[in-house]
């Protein structure tokens, strides 16, 4: 084996761990490899010039290049100037409702009837809260148990 090829294969770890450490936004695991072996290739290429004539491990001057190399790569990418670039952030809450948008008329009716139950055997409090908890807000976690609880004591009634 050449030993471009060895030194190739044997970066792939510190790139998978590398790629683990620093996510950016769209990026695949292929981009993550197509820049790192760019990387590598560039210093394999330049070494006499790092080297100096002192005792130089490739391994860990790679690593830390690269890793430098994603951190500046995710400032580049989530800078304020190129926020607009980025997809809007939507709330789960706001784009969708209690039930699927997938199923059919009938699946949606009966999810419907359900909740107007289950608000019928509420208090307004406990309504509120639910209504809350349907919008994606935060609830205390005793409130929210006794909550679902009472509903799905409910629901074992209806059976």
């Amino acid at each position: 084996m050449d030993s471009i090829e060895m030194m190739l294969q044997n970066i792939e770890p510190i790139i998978m761990n590398c790629s683990k450490t620093t996510r950016i936004p769209s990026w695949e695991l292929d981009d993550y490899m197509q820049e790192g072996m760019i990387i590598a290739l560039e210093m394999y290429q330049n070494r006499h010039n790092i080297n100096n004539g002192n005792a130089f491990n490739f391994y860990v001057y790679f690593k830390v290049r690269y890793s430098c190399y994603l951190i500046d790569s995710f400032r580049k990418a989530n800078a304020y100037k190129r926020k607009f670039d980025q997809p809007l952030y939507c709330e789960i809450s706001e784009a969708f409702n209690l039930y699927d948008h997938h199923q059919n008329v009938a699946d949606n009716v009966c999810y419907q009837l359900l909740q107007v139950e289950i608000l019928e055997i509420l208090t307004p409090d406990e309504a509120d809260l639910f209504m809350t908890l349907k919008n994606g807000g935060k609830v205390e976690r005793n409130k929210k148990y006794r909550l679902k609880k009472k509903i799905i004591d409910y629901l074992k009634d209806m059976l």
